[in-house]
């Protein structure tokens, strides 16, 4: 018999399994943690909110507000005028934010929870305070332990941020 070089089906099988370890492992690194997708939501809400305050500041008699989604998706910017109708960014883009969808897919699966149900809209004053605000949002993952608090300086618009849990 004639010696054909190759390799044996162990050897290919050894091979499949190792690569198919490497690849299950390298995907859920890959995934972002739950923490990250978190953030990921509280920064864009974040610059959301420096956007509705400029806008307001531009327009005085007519403020922007921020108001969260009833289904706890996401938000949206609007002026007071028009608070049905998302604001269009400079961009082109309309301030009309779902969590999980376009630019914030990342945030996939986030939910936003105003700390007062009556209050889920952030209203502006002419110089850049806030007017009307819940006490609290918070940012969570309903499937996870890891949650993001926002509450509002009510003299200068800022928000701050802080993470309650471990």
């Amino acid at each position: 018999m004639k010696y054909r070089p190759g390799y044996t089906l162990i050897e290919i099988l050894i091979v499949v399994v190792i690569i198919s370890t490497l690849a299950a492992l390298g995907m859920d690194l890959l995934r972002p943690r739950d923490e990250e997708r978190i953030a990921g939501a509280v920064r864009m809400f974040a610059q959301d909110v420096e956007w509705a305050r400029s806008a307001t500041l531009s327009m005085p008699h007519d403020p922007a507000s921020i108001r969260l989604l009833e289904d706890e998706t996401g938000w949206m910017v609007a002026r007071n005028s028009a608070p049905t109708i998302a604001m269009t960014a400079s961009d082109g883009t309309t301030m009309y934010r779902v969590l999980g969808e376009g630019m914030s897919a990342s945030a996939n699966g986030v939910r936003l929870v105003s700390s007062d149900t009556d209050e889920r809209q952030i209203e502006f004053e002419p110089f850049g305070g806030v007017r009307t605000s819940p006490a609290s949002i918070e940012m969570f993952l309903p499937d996870s332990d890891r949650k993001c608090l926002i509450t509002f300086n009510e003299s200068n618009g800022s928000i701050q941020v802080t993470w309650p849990n471990p």
